[in-house]
């Protein structure tokens, strides 16, 4: 006789094949494309015994608002209930799976948010990106020399020492505006005394493990310009970035979604 655990798949794809199978013709047709762009932006080869409810939750914030979105994630839904009522995965999992609601505009009230999300930075990250600002602008005007001097030669257009110092003067200038609005808007977190290159903060890689499921998650804090959820790279002003930032190796920390508190200890800083 063949045990449950037997039948289990070993991947999410193989997992979301077999729902795939237990659907009629037509219902499947239409499923089909969200489900496996979800398989796809999960990790098709990922342990059905690891998926992670966070890392739904992240899947479920980053969809737009609207009624196609919503109609993927429905799809989604499905597909982990189906889970949980094989076994294979908490019942709850699809609870995770939050719809956005349809913002309702109101004639006549344009309001611009004019808020900042703030970010926290340990007082050697806060110093060390003055220091990169200073450079920056330093080099900002030996750019601008270079382009007052191949602007010498009256022929711009074949010019071509004179395009490329304006186009390198504004990626440099974004990077200058990024970091100045960056370090203006900065929570600076000096009530711990972390040992130096022992903690979570702007550049670092951190592998955490999920106590309740003990799956592990790798993220990098980066810039705001740097983020790509999909590779792990989560800007510290993200929900999950504001409870590492400054912590160490050891600790354990609590990430709040709209369904539940994730707690995770800090494996390791890279």
């Amino acid at each position: 006789m063949t045990s449950e655990k037997s039948n289990q798949p070993s991947t999410l794809v193989d997992a979301a094949l077999r729902y795939l199978a237990s659907l009629s013709a037509a219902k499947r047709e239409s499923v089909t494309p969200a489900i496996m762009n979800f398989v796809r932006w999960y990790g098709g080869d990922k342990s059905v015994g690891t998926l992670s409810a966070l890392k739904l939750s992240e899947y479920a914030s980053g969809q737009p608002a609207g009624e196609e979105a919503a109609s993927k994630l429905r799809t989604v839904k499905d597909l982990f209930l189906y889970f949980g009522k094989q076994g294979w995965t908490e019942t709850s999992m699809s609870t995770h799976l939050k719809i956005k609601r349809t913002p309702v505009k109101v004639a006549g009230t344009a309001r611009r948010s004019a808020s900042v999300d703030k970010l926290v930075l340990t007082p050697e990250k806060q110093n060390e990106l003055e220091t990169e600002l200073a450079l920056l602008k330093e080099k900002r005007i030996h750019i601008l020399d270079d382009i007052k001097r191949a602007a010498a030669d009256k022929d711009l257009k074949e010019n071509a020492p004179y395009h490329a110092a304006r186009e390198e003067k504004a990626k440099l200038d974004g990077k200058i505006e990024e970091l100045a609005t960056l370090l203006k808007h900065a929570v600076i977190d000096s009530e711990h005394n972390y040992a130096a290159g022992n903690k979570a903060e702007l550049g670092r890689c951190i592998t955490m493990k999920e106590l309740a499921t003990g799956a592990i998650c790798v993220y990098t804090l980066v810039m705001p310009r740097e983020v790509n959820p999909k590779s792990g790279r989560i800007s510290p002003a993200s929900p999950i970035g504001k409870a590492l930032i400054g912590r160490t190796i050891g600790e354990t920390i609590e990430v709040v979604a709209p369904a539940y508190t994730f707690r995770y200890t800090i494996e390791a800083i890279e």
